[in-house]
């Protein structure tokens, strides 16, 4: 397992990291396809693309404050989200955002992630290198921050949020805020937060937590 390393990040101001926004960018057809309710007909699935790629992206803006139902679903309680980085990073901590409890309607967040894994590639074809497993806290604050182990096992292009479980939906999981930090590769020296900031407002397709 990863450590937990802070939960709280005040406005996103990075510990020992410099905060930019970069040209980070998520590869839809290599992530996990996006949840759609079953009442939804087949205008609602042409729209698909459209919202998939829009939601995605989301999640990884880097917004400091979350709201329910902003998220990207997809369907089951695994599934994985496939980044490429503006920059090849060696990769030492991750950043993961849910809304909390207090947030949710229901009071409940079961399609929070649960336990995920974190995969560093050098191509978009390789099979990934290994660098840990989180646990999220479904009981702590909104953005939690885990150190990985092995900081130095490589410098990536690529990141995959593998999700391996939820704490107990069955028919879909939400992603919120996620945040690869690290080091810039190829003797550069510089430490940095990978995350894009688009402006756009999204539709909302509200699913209950």
């Amino acid at each position: 397992m990863v450590e937990l390393v802070w939960s709280s990040i005040s406005n996103f101001a990075c510990v020992s990291l410099i905060c930019v926004n970069a040209g980070a960018r998520v590869l839809r057809h290599l992530s996990s396809d996006t949840y759609w309710p079953p009442r939804f007909g087949l205008w609602d699935k042409i729209y698909s693309w459209w919202y998939s790629s829009k939601t995605q992206r989301r999640v990884i803006q880097g917004q400091s404050s979350l709201l329910p139902g902003q998220c990207w679903p997809f369907s089951g309680y695994q599934g994985h989200l496939f980044i490429s980085l503006s920059h090849p990073v060696s990769i030492t901590s991750v950043t993961l955002g849910h809304i909390t409890k207090s947030q949710s309607p229901s009071e409940s967040i079961a399609s929070a992630p649960r336990k995920f894994s974190i995969y560093g590639m050098r191509t978009a074809t390789e099979e990934g290198r290994y660098l840990g497993t989180v646990v999220y806290d479904q009981d702590g604050t909104a953005f939690q921050t885990f150190e990985l182990p092995n900081p130095d096992k490589g410098v990536f292009r690529y990141v995959k949020l593998q999700i391996d479980s939820n704490w107990g939906n069955r028919d879909y999981t939400c992603l919120y805020s996620f945040r690869v930090h690290g080091k810039i590769g190829e003797g550069e020296g510089k430490s940095i937060t990978k995350h894009l900031n688009f402006p756009d407002v999204l539709p909302l397709i509200y699913l209950p937590s």
